[in-house]
């Protein structure tokens, strides 16, 4: 996108690091947290929002919501945080703490790491132990790709003791957030 400067010469906008920051971490949820088996759309997260939202709650929008997520809007409010962390099950300190986000991003990529290789349960209390650090939530996935990699090059089919079925089933805090 382009604007005209006071000179009448077309400019390219200078993209906004904290919206960009923001829009990728909106993102990277939308892409992890599927207990539907795929992606939310944007109706779903604003349907599901609304759907829980008390009297005064902020409300959002579609609109608002992809200018969020495309990173063409920063600025959100505190209230707009909290209804995203809520319906994602993410503590609102992940979009602004740079700490809390590495920690509930490796989490969630170890969640969905263990869903696609199909890995039992006894592996996810194992990981849960590794959680305590980003590193060693990192090194639990990377173990867990590797075993899936294994597996698939001896055609070998394991037993399935049990997957987990959704994010909820990753380190939590007493109110099911990621911690």
């Amino acid at each position: 996108m382009s604007e005209l400067d006071t000179t009448g010469v077309e400019t390219e906008e200078q993209p906004d690091p904290e919206a960009e920051r923001l829009g990728q971490r909106i993102e990277f949820l939308f892409t992890y947290v599927q207990p539907l088996g795929r992606r939310y759309t944007l109706q779903e997260v604003v349907d599901g929002i609304r759907a829980t939202a008390k009297p005064g709650d902020p409300k959002i929008s579609v609109g608002r919501l992809w200018t969020l997520v495309k990173s063409r809007a920063g600025n959100p409010t505190i209230g707009t945080l909290r209804a995203l962390g809520d319906f994602f099950g993410v503590p609102q300190s992940y979009f602004i703490d740079d700490d809390v986000a590495d920690r509930v991003t490796a989490q969630l990529a170890l969640i969905a790491a263990m869903r696609a290789n199909d890995v039992r349960s006894v592996a996810l209390r194992a990981a849960t132990v590794a959680t305590m650090s980003a590193q060693g939530v990192d090194t639990v996935r990377s173990l867990v790709e590797r075993s899936g990699v294994l597996e698939a090059e001896a055609g070998a089919d394991s037993p399935q003791a049990g997957t987990p079925e959704g994010p909820s089933e990753g380190p939590s805090d007493s109110a099911g957030r990621f911690v």
